[in-house]
């Protein structure tokens, strides 16, 4: 027991020295940061190519990620909705391009996909890393997740991200602003669907 509490209070103790609670997150109504990166077929990709469209940011860890996984499919099967909605889908992962396009073998999905190893967009959306919070995911049915996530693989790939990163998801409106910025209270925590119907329609 005293083991397993001095394991505990490194963890936190390790998460308060390398994220400070004083990081300021995004918010609701700021601009969005602008940006211009690669995806994973070589394509630049511009925040300012979406000007007049909503774009919905989805920060992962890897695709070799089971929860992320899950929560990717998840979104797809709400492709039909989104895109009557004329919202873009943008998906990022720590996963290198090469591992990315093995994930995307053979399927069609309704995102741009952008490899970013070099987390240049994790820091400029201020997108966490958390031991803590990956603690906390273990009181959340995570092992259901992993199972559910795991399912839904053709195969299974290789973890290649941090370990203790943690998701998050950013609505960007017509004019660049923020609709909603959602950083994961643990790891395997999205915006749930039902509340992204919701700022979709209001």
């Amino acid at each position: 027991m005293k083991t397993a509490f001095l394991i505990l209070i490194g963890l936190f103790g390790f998460y308060q020295n390398t994220f400070p609670q004083s990081t300021k997150k995004l918010e609701r109504s700021e601009t969005a940061p602008q940006f211009s990166t690669i995806d994973v077929y070589g394509n630049t990709i511009k925040l300012s190519d979406f000007k007049g469209k909503k774009v919905l940011l989805n920060f992962y860890r890897s695709v070799g990620c089971p929860v992320c996984n899950l929560y990717f499919h998840e979104v797809q099967q709400y492709a039909d909705t989104l895109k009557q909605k004329n919202v873009i889908v943008i998906s990022i992962y720590e996963s290198p391009a090469t591992q990315m396009k093995k994930y995307l073998e053979g399927e069609k999905f309704y995102s741009l996909m952008i490899p970013d190893s070099t987390e240049q967009l994790y820091h400029l959306y201020k997108v966490q890393r958390s031991w803590w919070k990956m603690f906390k995911a273990n009181f959340t049915g995570l092992y259901g997740k992993i199972k559910k996530g795991y399912k839904l693989y053709k195969e299974r790939l290789k973890y290649d991200a941090h370990l203790n990163r943690i998701g998050a998801d950013f609505l960007i409106d017509e004019n660049g602003k923020l609709v909603f910025a959602y950083y994961g209270k643990y790891f395997g925590d999205h915006i749930h669907l039902d509340k992204l119907k919701a700022y979709l329609n209001d």
